[in-house]
């Protein structure tokens, strides 16, 4: 009867004891990168909560991390939480490694947990996956171009991903394209020679450098293109993967400005005020903007030294016309006059051309076009010619006398 009681008692202390007791869970686990690499580390986080109205004491939680897991030097597979409060949650931290022979898939680690010693187990997935690689365009040789050129541009290619990648095949975009419209596009910068480039495999980090050629059509307006450049390669699952990257070209060029006198009128000469008519022209492949001229000299007095003349096309002139005095002390001859061309480029930067013009400059009498020196000469050479025939004359010579009469009357 004792025996009976004994056990009754015993029984009705352990269920009161276990009807105290918390009830322990690991709820979830969360890791980090996600999904792992092959020859990685990690950090495992577990979420253990007590599910329960009452106290759990002394609570424990153990990881078992089996191959391609295990645990980093110096971290314990059991950690001991102490008291978690009714209905609380909280969080235990690991430190894992992967293997790195560890194959892509779904691997499993087990959590127990409890008070005192654990004995609550929960199964858990952690996802391996090879990183994979991933190419970049990561340095050009030329980044300008201007309408009509061709050149050879150096690539470098690096593989920034994880792993690495083989049979790479680099190809630059057909030179026209149709939309989904059926509407035709060409391309303005087109590339020349081979049709692809090879690279046998690029490691994690490796670079490789290659060549292609482009050219530019010759019309190609003057912006900024997007060159576009595939990249094919494989993965080492033998998985076809593609990348396309972007060349950025500015197609440029620079405008040629010259200037040449057109016309001075009346003909310039010391003292004296003429019309200057200047011709300007373009022969540069871009257009000259905001063009103002600055025309001065030594022995000159320009009426309207600035002049603002606007934007000078490419392959196209202008003209602009101011009245210019020559000093009276400036001697005959050709006086030099600076013209300053000042002008903004397509990039919009400030251009300055300098041309030297020469004024071709006479006498007062030959700009009004009587020359009292000319006229006294004319006049010194007939006489001369008259004493002659005179001369020729005396002598009897017949034709000469018949000049003669003839220019006495």
């Amino acid at each position: 009867m004792k025996e009976k009681m004994m056990i009754v008692l015993l029984a009705t202390l352990l269920f009161s004891g276990l009807a105290s007791a918390g009830s322990l869970e690991a709820a979830s686990v969360s890791y980090d990168p996600a999904p792992v690499a092959p020859g990685s580390q990690m950090t495992v986080w577990v979420q253990i909560k007590n599910d329960s109205f009452y106290e759990a004491k002394d609570s424990i939680v153990k990881i078992e991390a089996d191959f391609p897991f295990s645990l980093q030097p110096g971290e314990n597979a059991e950690k001991e939480l102490g008291t978690i409060k009714a209905y609380e949650t909280i969080t235990a931290e690991y430190k894992l490694l992967v293997d790195a022979k560890a194959v892509d898939g779904a691997h499993s680690i087990k959590v127990m947990v409890g008070e005192e010693f654990p004995i609550k187990e929960s199964d858990f997935t952690i996802s391996v996956l090879s990183r994979t690689p991933k190419l970049e365009i990561v340095e050009t040789s030329i980044d300008q171009l201007t309408p009509g050129a061709v050149e050879t541009i150096n690539l470098s290619i690096k593989n920034i991903g994880g792993s690495i990648a083989k049979d790479i095949v680099l190809k630059v975009n057909p030179d026209r394209t149709v939309t989904s419209t059926g509407i035709v596009v060409e391309r303005e910068i087109v590339s020349l020679g081979a049709s692809a480039n090879y690279i046998d495999s690029l490691e994690k980090d490796e670079t490789a450098n290659v060549q292609i050629k482009l050219a530019v059509n010759q019309d190609a307006a003057l912006k900024n293109y997007s060159v576009p450049v595939t990249l094919e390669y494989y993965d080492q699952n033998g998985t076809a993967k593609t990348e396309t990257g972007y060349l950025g070209i500015k197609v440029t060029a620079d405008a040629e400005v010259d200037a040449v006198i057109n016309s001075v009128s009346p003909q310039a000469y010391p003292g004296g005020t003429s019309e200057v008519v200047v011709d300007m022209f373009n022969i540069g492949l871009a257009d000259a903007k905001y063009v103002v001229v600055e025309l001065d000299g030594e022995h000159l007095t320009v009426e309207e030294p600035r002049q603002f003349i606007g934007t000078l096309e490419a392959d196209d002139f202008d003209s602009f016309k101011t009245n210019v005095t020559i000093s009276p002390t400036a001697p005959t001859g050709p006086i030099r006059a600076t013209l300053r061309i000042i002008y903004k480029d397509d990039q919009l930067q400030e251009r300055v051309e300098t041309e030297d013009l020469f004024i071709e400059t006479g006498t007062a009498g030959q700009a009004s076009g009587f020359d009292p020196i000319g006229a006294i000469l004319s006049l010194i050479g007939l006489a001369l010619q008259l004493v002659g025939l005179y001369v020729v004359a005396k002598k009897g010579y017949p034709k000469a006398r018949e000049m003669w009469e003839k220019r006495k009357k």
